[in-house]
């Protein structure tokens, strides 16, 4: 039923049963605060908590000895060098095109020793409450060895231009789809171009004059870096691509660059 790190839980010697826990929305974190002299509240918005998931599982075989074998190898599996629960990428399998990343949440037993090596529970949480696409847009292509039909994505396309690799030598508009929600796209950009600017609906960054470098642009992390040495350049805050169909505009004088626009769609 899922699959950690690309291993599926038979890897270590379980299996899942079909009764889990899964939240389709999580608990939702109100901001707002309470004004005197105004009815209700001032509402800020709300944000997702973090996000839960219980998989009860079963060891297939019966040995005492390999039972305990067997749990070593998981428990050692999820923890890191250190000893603490690490990240994992968890998938399943009625929903292989997407991934969660999770941690294990607490104890993997129950109290009974009789119990504890053949039937457990394993509970994760996944800070970051959302699911992403396995896959870059330019990875979803005719052809693929890792997308199959059952997947949810249309495979009838090249693959995203814009995340394979678009050479700009005039100002230009490229069409970006997405989807799922809006996502925070990382600009990989290398070559040559004074005052470009790219601009995709309200976002827009410009880059100062640069000649046969290589600037990463990361808007999710909110970091910045030019052949390899973070910079800091005002008037770089945020950029968003909307669900549907994205026109990013591109503009300067001189230019000669390769750009790519990357992303994982990413759902609630």
């Amino acid at each position: 039923m899922i699959t950690l790190d690309d291993k599926p839980l038979e890897y270590f010697g379980y299996r899942a049963l079909m009764e889990h826990y899964h939240e389709a929305i999580p608990n939702v974190r109100r901001k707002n605060i309470m004004i005197p002299g105004m009815s209700g509240r001032w509402d800020f918005g709300s944000e997702l908590e973090s996000k839960t998931f219980e998989i009860p599982i079963q060891a297939l075989s019966d040995s005492s000895v390999s039972l305990q074998a067997l749990q070593n190898e998981l428990v050692a599996f999820l923890m890191d060098e250190y000893g603490n629960p690490r990240e994992i990428k968890m998938v399943f399998d009625y929903e292989l095109d997407k991934f969660y990343t999770v941690k294990i949440d607490g104890a993997i037993a129950p109290v009974l020793r009789a119990h504890i090596l053949r039937n457990k529970t394993l509970p994760f949480i996944a800070h970051d409450p959302y699911k992403y696409s396995r896959l870059h847009g330019d990875e979803i292509v005719w052809g693929s060895e890792i997308v199959t039909f059952e997947w949810h994505y249309l495979l009838g396309h090249e693959g995203d231009g814009a995340s394979s690799g678009v050479k700009i030598t005039s100002p230009t508009t490229i069409n970006v789809n997405v989807e799922g929600i809006a996502v925070q796209p990382v600009f990989e950009i290398n070559g040559t171009a004074n005052n470009l600017k790219i601009e995709c609906g309200k976002y827009s960054f410009t880059l100062p004059n640069f000649s046969n470098a290589k600037w990463v642009v990361d808007f999710e992390k909110y970091t910045v870096t030019k052949n390899g040495q973070e910079q800091i350049l005002d008037g770089i805050d945020e950029f968003y691509l909307m669900p549907g169909s994205n026109a990013v505009k591109i503009t300067g004088n001189n230019m000669n660059v390769d750009m790519k626009i990357k992303f994982r769609d990413k759902y609630n």
